[in-house]
Parts: structure tokens; C-alpha cells; sequence
């Protein structure tokens, strides 16, 4: 009996210089029945496409990569949801352009999923090696198997787009990723899934993230603007919480717009913030808490 189609969907902006080796990673997959679709959201002829376009012309003759560009930039949003228009695969997964699968990724996914009942959308990888600038560190998610919408948008749970495999037909249902999102387009589509669905933690470390920090904003201002894109565009999920769950999400949520204004002292925007939030008793705490990890993990100084 053929194994079933798996496509990966490899959206690319701005990365030629890690796209071969992410493209090879997918094709050393010890999983034997795959598709991949690189997704361009360059622009045609603009010089980054034109970069692109030279990595792919090594697999012109490879009938499993397919090679799809957008005539202008949109987004990675769009780009996923093009690649898997373009796709086949009764499953589905996602890759970034600067990360790698371990070799045997789809081959854990595809030994669970298929054998869940259709109240499961996806599996998602409990771990992954991230490499930075000094070294590597193993890190363990969090991980939760079922339904519970609560911690996915409080992020006690998180499931980035390239820890999953999901089935097409969940995938179809939930109308792929909002094109409107330019960042935490994997929170939001979690969180819809969530919603609908259960979801099925694997114990297995899948791939490999290299954080080149390409494309992060660095302006408070700019967080802020998305994290409230995010909120209004979740507004009718999150209303079907209870009153204080929905208070804690929001919360959780635009704290991190008061800590990126914390970490760069600008003191006056995140009084601002914080009087705008309303947090009551609950937020000093949780305030304290953030800042507490904050300083530990030196990710800023007070």
C-alpha cells in the first residue's frame, strides 16, 4: 500500500543563501512519498528573486520540488497558503527557508497522524536544536495533546508553523493563514485550529532553527501594532472564553508590548501602556514575573 503524500511548503523571502540546505533537508527525509513547493514571495526579477531562481535551477530536473513565485511581495501568509494551493499532499507541512528537518521529521509525524480520528488537525514536535551565535541549545517545548484554547492564545502552549503536519482537510476548513498578518501569523493560526480541533504533541526533537533574527521589528511602536492586529483579528475566539480568562489573555498579550518598551527605557510609553491595559492586582504580579525571567535570562537589564 503507497505510503500517503506528504507536501512541504517552503516559503522563501530574502534567504537564497540558506534555501539549499533547507531544500536538501527535505529531500534526505527518510519518509519516501513527498512533495516539496518552494514558495517565492520575492517579486519577480527584483535581485533577490533573481538569487532565488539560480538555487532553484539545481532542481529543475527533480519532479518532487516545484518552484512557484509571486509577482510582487505580499507575505509569508500568502506565501504558505499559494504553496499549498500548489500542492497535492493528503498531509501538509511547513518549513522556513533558514531552518532544517532532522531526517527522520515527516517519517514521526506520519506514524501518528494518520492513525488519529478526524478530531485531530495536526501533530506538532515537542523539540528542536536552535543554533544562534553562540552555539547550540536544545530546547524542549511545552507540550500539550488535546483541545484547550486557553493556553494556546496565553501561550503556556506554543506550536510554531514548522513543528506541524496537518491534514489537508483541516487545513481547508480553517481557510489556510490570514493574509493579513505579517508577524504572529503562527500564533493566529494555532489558535484558530485550537478552536476546532485537538491537537497531538510528538516526543521528538524535528528540526533545526538557525535565528538569524531576519525581519524582527525592533521598535515598540511597530509590536505594538501587531500584537493589537493579532487580538482583534482572534476577537471572536477570544470571546467565547469566560470574562476573566478573556481579561488574562489580553493581559498576557499586551504585556509584551510593556516589556519591549521596558527594555528600551522608554519608561514614559509603557506607563502608557500599562494604564491602558488596566491589569488590576493580577498584572503587578505577572509584571514581576516577566521582569524577573527577563533579568535571568539576560535578555534586558533594568
Amino acid at each position: 500500500m503507497d505510503k500517503p503524500l506528504v507536501s512541504v511548503i517552503i516559503p522563501t523571502y530574502g534567504g537564497a543563501e540558506y534555501l539549499k540546505r533547507c531544500v536538501d533537508s527535505v529531500l534526505a527525509q527518510t519518509y519516501p512519498n513527498i512533495e516539496i513547493i518552494v514558495v517565492d514571495d520575492n517579486g519577480l526579477n527584483t535581485p533577490n528573486q533573481l538569487l532565488t531562481a539560480k538555487v532553484m535551477e539545481e532542481y529543475k530536473n527533480v519532479p518532487s520540488v516545484k518552484y512557484v513565485c509571486h509577482e510582487v511581495n505580499i507575505n509569508g501568509s500568502a506565501a504558505r497558503n499559494t504553496g499549498v494551493k500548489n500542492s497535492k499532499g493528503e498531509y501538509i507541512a511547513l518549513l522556513d527557508d533558514d531552518d532544517i528537518f532532522f531526517p527522520t521529521n515527516i517519517e514521526e509525524h506520519m506514524k501518528v497522524l494518520p492513525n488519529l480520528d478526524e478530531s485531530f488537525a495536526l501533530t506538532y514536535c515537542s523539540g528542536i536544536d536552535e543554533f544562534t551565535d553562540t552555539g547550540v541549545k536544545r530546547k524542549m517545548i511545552k507540550t500539550f495533546t488535546g483541545q484547550d484554547l486557553y493556553a494556546i492564545l496565553m501561550h503556556y502552549v506554543t506550536i510554531s508553523s514548522t513543528t506541524i503536519c496537518i491534514r489537508r482537510t483541516a487545513w481547508e476548513s480553517l481557510g489556510g493563514f490570514d493574509e493579513t498578518f505579517k508577524r504572529h501569523q503562527d500564533m493566529e493560526f494555532t489558535a484558530r485550529v485550537m478552536a476546532k480541533y485537538k491537537v497531538y504533541a510528538l516526543q521528538h526533537i524535528g528540526y533545526k532553527r538557525f535565528r538569524i533574527q531576519r525581519n524582527l521589528p525592533k521598535d515598540p511602536a511597530v509590536k505594538k501594532i501587531y500584537i493589537t492586529h493579532y487580538l482583534n483579528r482572534l476577537m471572536p475566539i477570544i470571546d467565547t472564553l469566560p470574562k476573566d480568562k478573556r481579561k488574562d489573555v489580553q493581559i498576557k498579550n499586551r504585556f509584551g508590548i510593556c516589556l519591549a518598551y521596558l527594555r528600551k527605557r522608554q519608561f514614559l510609553m509603557f506607563v502608557k501602556e500599562w494604564l491602558e491595559v488596566r491589569p488590576g492586582y493580577r498584572g503587578f504580579l505577572y509584571l514581576y514575573q516577566l521582569v524577573y525571567s527577563g533579568i535571568k535570562h539576560k535578555r534586558y537589564e533594568l
